[in-house]
């Protein structure tokens, strides 16, 4: 479930970007977005780990980086909550179960949204955060302007830092706190 969820944005963001290098229909399951050809591939892997392949087929460098980027911003994801967000966007919503995705829906829906503006040729340097439910889970209680504040950075690599740092000042909190318990 989650390749066909990474697959699906990867489509998304391609068409966002100007680079629609990705020939791939998505249909609506109840699920979320899927791919048959990717489904009937990989079906019988269930839900177990599926190995990258030897060849990734020829692509340009890049494309090869805008593909990295976006599985950056998505990867961390479980494919439960990937599921869920594509729910919650027009494409999906709007789309007759069983029928496919267009990428006329898809390019009008994601082009409008904030992590759009990083596929433009003025970013002005500037990394716009994928405004994911987990964003607006961290932003509810905030005021506006506070928001707008964890809406962009100057780079990817400084979002990707401080996300880092975080997640290690996070571990050592709990192994200072497992070591209160214990003693």
């Amino acid at each position: 479930m989650k390749l066909q969820k990474l697959a699906f944005y990867a489509k998304a963001w391609t068409l966002v970007a100007g680079d629609s290098f990705i020939d791939a229909e998505f249909e609506k399951w109840d699920y979320g977005p899927v791919n048959q050809n990717i489904y009937h591939h990989y079906k019988n892997h269930g839900a177990s780990g599926i190995l990258a392949p030897k060849s990734h087929g020829a692509i340009e460098e890049s494309q090869g980086k805008l593909l990295q980027f976006i599985l950056d911003n998505y990867i961390d994801y479980s494919a439960f909550t990937l599921s869920s967000m594509t729910h919650n966007e027009a494409p999906w919503e709007e789309t007759p179960k069983d029928k496919i995705i267009s990428d006329a829906l898809i390019l009008s829906y994601y082009s409008k949204q904030p992590f759009a503006k990083n596929f433009s040729s003025n970013t002005d340097g500037v990394f716009h955060v994928l405004q994911s439910n987990a964003w607006h889970s961290f932003t509810l209680d905030m005021e506006e302007e506070e928001a707008k504040t964890f809406a962009t950075y100057s780079s990817f690599e400084e979002f990707h830092k401080l996300g880092d740092d975080a997640n290690l000042e996070f571990k050592k909190l709990l192994s200072d706190l497992d070591g209160m318990i214990i003693n």
